[in-house]
């Protein structure tokens, strides 16, 4: 759906919100239908803001949704039972059970995400503000409250409301300051300040002999409805929970932050001071008198207990993920260092990165040594994820299932690692720290391989030097790489730099090297021997004796050796003897044609 029927859906709503809001002030009677109206429409508003905007995480609105369903049928229950007269009580449990589902949004919403890197100093803040809060109740509110209209334990439960309103109102604000132009993350906060008055106007009207319908309590839990809905409506509800664009903070790396960090210890140790602080509140009433202030008490532990077990589980995750790097990293690294060429390298790198990626995630790697089909060197000079059209297209085609592929520069090659955006920007850091280790690995193959045909050719210089042959090394290429002293006795030249075998010859000889090299090379024959008639630049013509040996799979060598023997002597010689022979068999004739041996 585009912007204008997105914007015809919020029209719509509001209309429709406005007219149920009309009902409830006109018709208080019908309030009980009116506020299931508003809660069905506002959780609706919800739904189909995650069917068109499709957030990368949609349990917190899920969830956002399931509370006002909650509140709705609070609401509901609370019209029916004022206008019989009859006890409240299934619409404070209703009320109740809506706090753990707002627990559970609240918790989804400040998961690390575009918005927030880190969510630790706000649930710091939250449990210290808790136990502020509870302590403020117990011992200034609570006992200025005592002997009115409404008995200790009614106002104990309309505090342990506000305790809630304002927790919520606490972390949609803290999301307004990390995000203040997001219209989504204002939306939620304002409803929390309408949850948060019209509970304080509740609480005020029964002190005062009952709520009455149509009055300020009711507007306030309108604009609860109403902010909430329209939050999920709006296209900016995807960011607040869509996961960071980029590394995760001080845990994407292969070391966590809040495992070793130094400012942890006391956070935690704040932190478990006010999840006790309650449990000694409630010890402390029942020692000394009765207990006045259970349900306020009770909620605030509740509340202060999950915060404590959110923040255990996140730091308990990001130091298990970070154990787990770690240890692939080291496995990679030992890999690595032994690894003797780029086929090594390529698997080594594969396993490490299934290993840290997230569990479960479908993905597909590629490690392309292929030097045409690498990107200019510039726009690789840092690992980035990218949608997958934007690489060449031999492996955008085969990678085309997935949406967004991770891109990291390797020291002859690229590392392209296919899946879900969310994946790889979990693994971008520590696949990076992979590829880095790859490239240095390839840089050492590569320098090894220099030092090691190096080393050959002194080798072969050394044995060739006083020997009569030529020996040639030619590369993939079929470029010569080493060439022996004797070719300027055997060839009477020194082939120029990147020669190849059949420039240093005459022209009119270059077809006969031609057929021998194509021979020696399509038929993956070690020896193949063949005999060239060469000229030589003084213009004498010699006869060599070819011999190819191909040995491109020797680590020292790397290459086809090819040795030329001058046999034109021998040549000679085997003719001379021939002739000798031929003279001096019998019935032969001598200088003037008689016959040897007659009379």
């Amino acid at each position: 759906m585009g912007v204008r029927g997105g914007g015809r859906v919020l029209v719509g709503y509001a209309a429709l919100m406005a007219a149920l809001a009309a009902l409830l002030f006109a018709r208080p009677g019908l309030d009980a239908v009116a506020w299931a109206g508003i809660g069905l429409c506002a959780a609706g508003a919800i739904v189909t803001g995650i069917a068109r905007v499709r957030p990368q995480r949609p349990g917190p609105w899920w969830a956002l949704a399931g509370a006002l369903l909650a509140m709705t049928a609070g609401d509901f229950a609370y019209g029916l039972v004022s206008s019989s007269g009859g006890p409240a009580t299934s619409a404070e449990l209703a009320y109740l059970a809506m706090f753990p589902i707002v627990t559970v949004a609240l918790i989804g919403l400040t998961r690390e995400s575009a918005l927030l890197d880190d969510r630790s100093r706000l649930l710091d803040l939250l449990a210290l503000g808790t136990a502020a809060l509870l302590a403020s109740w117990v011992f200034v509110a609570s006992p200025r409250m005592a002997g009115g209209a409404m008995t200790a334990a009614d106002w104990s439960v309309q505090a342990a409301f506000t305790l809630g309103d304002v927790i919520v109102l606490m972390v949609t604000v803290r999301l307004v300051s990390a995000a203040p132009r997001n219209a989504s993350a204002v939306l939620l906060a304002i409803g929390a300040a309408g949850m948060l008055v019209g509970d304080v106007a509740y609480g005020s009207a029964e002190a005062h002999g009952g709520l009455k319908p149509g009055g300020p309590a009711d507007l306030a839990y309108v604009v609860l409805y109403a902010a909430w809905g329209a939050a999920a409506l709006l296209p900016s509800m995807a960011r607040l929970s869509a996961p960071p664009p980029g590394p995760a903070g001080p845990a994407s790396g292969p070391v966590s932050g809040p495992v070793r960090g130094h400012g942890h210890g006391p956070a935690m140790a704040l932190l478990l001071a006010c999840a006790a602080f309650a449990p000694l509140l409630l010890l402390v009433q029942a020692m000394t008198g009765a207990v006045h202030d259970g349900p306020v008490i009770a909620v605030a532990s509740g509340i202060t207990l999950v915060l404590l077990v959110v923040r255990l589980r996140d730091a308990v995750g990001k130091h298990a993920g970070a154990l787990r790097r770690e240890r692939a990293l080291r496995q990679a690294g030992a890999v690595l260092v032994g690894a003797t060429d780029a086929g090594q390298v390529a698997a080594a790198v594969q396993a490490a990165v299934r290993t840290l990626l997230p569990e479960g995630a479908r993905h597909d790697i590629v490690v392309d040594f292929s030097l045409t089909d690498l990107l200019p060197l510039g726009e690789l000079s840092a690992p980035r994820v990218q949608p997958v059209a934007d690489i060449p297209p031999l492996w955008s085609t085969r990678l085309a299932e997935h949406g967004h592929v991770l891109v990291c520069p390797l020291d002859a090659g690229v590392l392209y690692v296919a899946g879900d955006r969310r994946d790889l920007l979990t693994a971008l850091d520590a696949v990076s720290v992979v590829a880095g280790q790859a490239a240095l690995a390839l840089a050492r193959i590569g320098l090894t391989e220099a030092a090691s045909r190096r080393d050959s050719d002194e080798y072969l210089r050394t044995v060739t030097e006083h020997g009569g042959d030529v020996v040639l090394v030619l590369d993939d290429d079929q470029r010569i790489r080493y060439t022996s002293p004797s070719v300027a006795d055997v060839l009477g030249i020194w082939p120029t730099p990147f020669a190849t075998l059949r420039e240093i010859v005459a022209p009119q000889d270059r077809d006969q090297v031609l057929r021998t090299v194509q021979r020696a090379l399509s038929d993956d024959r070690d020896g193949t021997r063949d005999r060239w008639s060469l000229r030589r630049p003084d213009g004498a013509r010699i006869l060599v004796e070819v011999i190819f040996r191909d040995l491109r799979d020797d680590r020292l060598v790397r290459g086809m050796v090819v040795t030329l023997r001058d046999v034109t002597d021998q040549r000679r010689a085997e003719h001379e003897a021939l002739r000798r022979a031929f003279n001096d068999a019998p019935g032969a004739r001598d200088r003037d044609g008689s016959a040897r041996g007659s009379r």
